[in-house]
């Protein structure tokens, strides 16, 4: 329960906003004060600004949706701690708002003339091929305008950022990774794709997945775009309706009448004619659906576009099937055949391991549809699975166990843990 312009009562004697906490949110708060602000860096090498690593085991690396989410969470952490004695709110407050748009301007800085921007950046290595095509053929995830809104947000204003360039980088996209015959977006190949082994990308040919992961997230970085445009007069029109007609397409490809569910989509679809045969009836279709299902299979609910009957349906699915469990969200569902918890780096493993990322977007969509009830189950989930981690390792994973909660690689992992921070501050606020 949350009560404003009250008197702090918690053991830190604060005088701002009271907020109850149990020990177990007590526990990973405590733990995110000490330890987690570390991620944001000063300028470094070729980094000119501010930016936020993942963690201990990501140093001196700039990742794209990594630090979108570590600032939404970095932010609410701050605010949370606010009441804390021993905690200096305005350097923090500084430090998360200096990060958030040092993310943007880093990226910026290495955006090509037409437009792409790479996924992450390395900055102690110059002329980072790595991180560059054709090695990666990846632009930076939808997650730039966003970051951009975000840290525009934090400091009050837009003046700093270009939106030109943003609005560059979508049309990027739109020339080198839209479909034109189904209106989805497709990635260009399984490299560094977030998610990493995604069963319905990683492993397939290039140019052939439109992701339900990928497109989903464009509807939010449309929406990011559009507000950014809006606020510094630049016109956003066009940004509109291809918004519009990809939550349409979305809406009528991806979603599956049959099984209640989003599904990826095999986009290499065609009709191969000869001289003699193939002539009469083509192939109609525009995409074949990849049918598995993983987290992203609900991140419509998140970004609030099913309409409410369709949204019933994918939440029976959700609570009937086997991606729930007993540390909230499965990142693959225990059914598919691609399931396999074995510890993997580069690629990381999401083929069923927990993520607190998964576990935030499915608990936010379940919010956002009022479904307060399954909501809380996932986040009494999350709070116990980071803080059985800190009292057995004192840090958190990058992901666990769905069956033990034991942490699978990587001890001091921040990032979009730290979402669970995000998670308390709503879940005080209802």
């Amino acid at each position: 329960m949350i009560f404003y312009n009250e008197p702090c009562l918690s053991r830190h004697g604060s005088q701002n906003t009271f907020m109850e906490f149990s020990n177990d949110e007590r526990l990973i708060l405590d733990l995110l004060k000490k330890y987690a602000f570390g991620v944001i860096q000063s300028p470094k090498h070729k980094l000119k600004y501010h930016s936020v690593e993942p963690g201990l085991a990501y140093s001196n690396t700039l990742w794209d949706w990594d630090s979108y989410w570590a600032v939404v969470a970095l932010n609410d952490t701050v605010e949370l701690l606010k009441g804390d004695d021993d905690f200096d709110y305005d350097y923090h407050r500084k430090l998360v708002n200096d990060g958030a748009k040092g993310n943007v301007l880093n990226f910026l800085d290495y955006q090509e003339e037409d437009g792409f921007v790479p996924i992450m950046l390395r900055a102690d290595v110059e002329n980072d091929d790595y991180c560059l095509r054709p090695n990666v053929l990846n632009a930076h995830k939808p997650f730039l305008c966003k970051s951009a809104l975000l840290a525009s947000n934090l400091n009050g204003d837009s003046c700093w950022v270009d939106v030109s360039k943003l609005c560059k980088l979508m049309d990027y996209y739109r020339e080198n990774q839209f479909d034109e015959n189904s209106g989805l977006y497709f990635w260009r190949s399984d490299v560094m794709i977030g998610v990493d082994n995604n069963p319905t990308v990683f492993g397939r040919p290039q140019d052939s997945s439109a992701d339900i992961y990928l497109n989903s997230y464009m509807v939010s970085e449309y929406d990011a775009l559009i507000n950014l445009c809006k606020q510094n007069g630049v016109s956003y029109e066009k940004y509109a309706r291809q918004r519009e007609e990809l939550v349409k397409n979305i809406n009528d490809i991806m979603w599956d009448e049959r099984e209640n569910l989003f599904f990826s989509q095999d986009i290499l679809v065609k009709t191969n004619q000869t001289e003699i045969f193939n002539k009469g009836l083509g192939a109609f279709w525009k995409t074949l659906p990849i049918k598995i299902e993983f987290w992203c299979s609900y991140l419509p609910l998140t970004c609030g576009i099913v309409e409410r009957g369709r949204a019933e349906l994918l939440i029976k699915r959700l609570k009937r099937g086997q991606i729930l469990c007993n540390y909230g969200v499965r990142t693959l569902s225990k059914d598919e055949r691609q399931y396999s918890l074995t510890p993997s780096g580069n690629p990381s493993n999401w083929l069923g391991a927990v993520w607190t990322i998964a576990n935030y977007e499915i608990y936010s969509g379940l919010v956002k549809y009022g479904k307060y009830q399954d909501a809380d189950d996932i986040y009494q989930k999350t709070v116990k699975m980071l803080a059985d981690s800190i009292k057995k390792d004192g840090s958190m994973s990058e992901s666990y166990n769905p069956d033990t909660g034991e942490g699978i690689l990587h001890k001091m992992f921040f990032s979009w843990n730290v979402l669970v921070a995000t998670m308390i501050k709503d879940k005080k606020s209802r």
